[in-house]
């Protein structure tokens, strides 16, 4: 099935990342914003329109702890834009939240794999021991941790706790390790509508849980997973659910995904706005695994368990993975080591595992063999990701630059995605939306077949999915448009008329794709 490589897409705006600012710069944040309409009792992060800017949005954090003597905050607010990155690559000088401006995006100081995000310190009020904060921000998901009675300027030594007003979802398994705020969009401030992040209608929710499955592979003999059901999720439904094994970066846990990377709140806005079919989404715990057995985890224990428990496809075709950094690493090693093991493939800021790519200087760019497999052009979609700013993982000979350009060479079609930002989840996030939006579980076989003075083009879904691709389809002749496009009607197409037209020649038939399905041509 021939598909399309699509490269570059430049986003607008990615959400994520900072820099670690002073305590008195940051305090500036909350000086140059108005004073919330919310109760000053109120715990929890409080959501602000002030229609003023720089965002249009403020927010005011509270936690009560009468016997601190100081608290700090933490959060994934300041930024930089692609300009200030291309003179400041390392951010050293980043762009504050209350100095924001369209087309800022988040970003650590200094810029690489890590959480030095702004730093900032809260107010108490003597009277209730409420401490506050206050800090524009623009359209997002942000997250945010607090620091009691540490005086570091760098948090070095310090422990950092979540909102116990705002707490994660799961009340067993691993601890979050920040807390989340979401932010709506003022348009008349030039910020991005990151409504898909936002909570969905209750009616229109999904759910989530924690589960724990037998493993021997590990020193307790089980391990720990979060699952997410989508909306009207029915055990008992004729065709089964697809399934996303989707894996967080190194040193974090099965709920990362659903806290820091928002999943619950982008598949269920993206199923809502009928953009996706409902799917379930595994989330493993990487953290407490032998060495190395990643992979076999997710093959002979992860996904024995799902199939058990849930109702999901055992074909390949109706399985993806995807993972960052470390474990955008795990998703190459199943790539390129055990390719028929999911039909879909996310790679997103992998830090290793593509094969190597020889440059030569004479014109010839070399490939491993492993780029040449007959199995790695049968995978059904093939998903590369990082973001503008990652600066290791962008570098020359690196693993995101030489893998696309062993895939290129290699004639292996794929999907790339890159926006304004860095190693953060903000840039996930966004990645997760394409990956949805663009190829997991869409891909589609197109046939034409010749009868007596027509043609029938029948258009399939390559994953089990319940509903009929729609859409259109245009048949050509020797590469010559045989009339207007024809629109499907339960997954076929007919052209009638004079067979001359066609006779002897090369049909072709091209899926036009749809708000579920990929192009195809047969």
């Amino acid at each position: 099935m021939p598909r399309q490589r699509l490269l570059t897409l430049t986003a607008a705006c990615a959400l994520a990342t900072a820099t670690l600012l002073a305590t008195t710069a940051a305090s500036a944040d909350s000086a140059k914003s108005p004073s919330p309409k919310a109760s000053s009792t109120a715990l929890g992060p409080t959501v602000t329109h002030t229609g003023q800017g720089p965002t249009g949005y403020q927010v005011t954090f509270r936690v009560k702890d009468p016997s601190a003597t100081s608290m700090r905050i933490k959060g994934t607010w300041s930024f930089a834009s692609t300009t200030s990155a291309s003179t400041d690559p390392t951010n050293a000088s980043p762009v504050r939240a209350a100095d924001w401006q369209p087309g800022d995006f988040p970003l650590q100081s200094p810029d690489q794999p890590g959480e030095a995000w702004a730093v900032a310190s809260l107010t108490k009020d003597a009277k209730t021991g409420v401490w506050s904060y206050t800090v524009p921000l623009p359209s997002g998901s942000f997250d945010y941790q607090f620091y009691a009675n540490c005086a570091s300027a760098t948090l070095s030594g310090c422990t950092a706790e979540t909102d116990p007003a705002n707490p994660a979802w799961n009340s067993t398994g691993s601890a979050a390790a920040f807390s989340q705020v979401y932010v709506p969009s003022d348009k008349k401030f030039g910020t991005t509508d990151a409504s898909w992040l936002a909570d969905a209608p209750a009616a229109r929710r999904g759910k989530l849980a924690e589960v724990t499955y037998s493993t021997a592979n590990s020193t307790t003999g089980s391990h720990q997973l979060a699952v997410y059901t989508p909306p009207g999720y029915n055990a008992k439904r004729s065709t089964p659910y697809p399934v996303l094994v989707l894996s967080h970066g190194g040193g974090e846990n099965e709920i990362a995904w659903s806290t820091r990377g928002r999943l619950q709140q982008i598949v269920d806005n993206l199923i809502a706005a009928g953009r996706m079919q409902p799917a379930i989404v595994v989330m493993p715990n990487g953290s407490g695994l032998s060495a190395g057995s990643y992979t076999s985890e997710i093959t002979d224990n992860v996904l024995p368990y799902v199939q058990q428990h849930y109702d999901v496809a055992d074909d390949s075709a109706d399985r993806a993975f995807a993972g960052t950094s470390a474990y955008g690493t795990q998703a190459n090693n199943f790539l390129f080591k055990d390719t028929d093991a999911f039909g879909y493939v996310g790679a997103w800021s992998p830090a290793a595992g593509a094969p190597a790519v020889t440059v030569t200087g004479s014109g010839n760019t070399p490939v491993d063999d492993a780029y040449k497999t007959a199995a790695l052009k049968k995978v059904l979609g093939i998903h590369l990701a990082i973001g503008q700013e990652d600066t290791g993982g962008n570098a020359p000979m690196m693993t995101a630059t030489t893998e696309r350009e062993g895939l290129i060479n290699a004639g292996v079609p794929f999907t790339y995605y890159t926006a304004g930002g860095g190693h953060t989840w903000a840039f996930w996030q966004q990645t997760l939306y394409d990956f949805l939006t663009r190829v997991g579980f869409r891909a589609t076989t197109t046939t034409v077949a010749q009868g007596s003075g027509r043609l029938t083009a029948t258009v399939a879904a390559a994953t089990s999915e319940p509903a009929a691709a729609t859409g259109t389809v245009q048949f050509e002749a020797d590469g010559v448009s045989l009339g207007k496009p024809v629109r499907l009607s339960g997954g076929k197409a007919v052209l009638t008329g004079n067979a001359s037209a066609w006779s002897g020649k090369t049909v072709t038939a091209v899926y036009s794709g749809d708000a579920l399905y990929n192009t195809s041509t047969g």
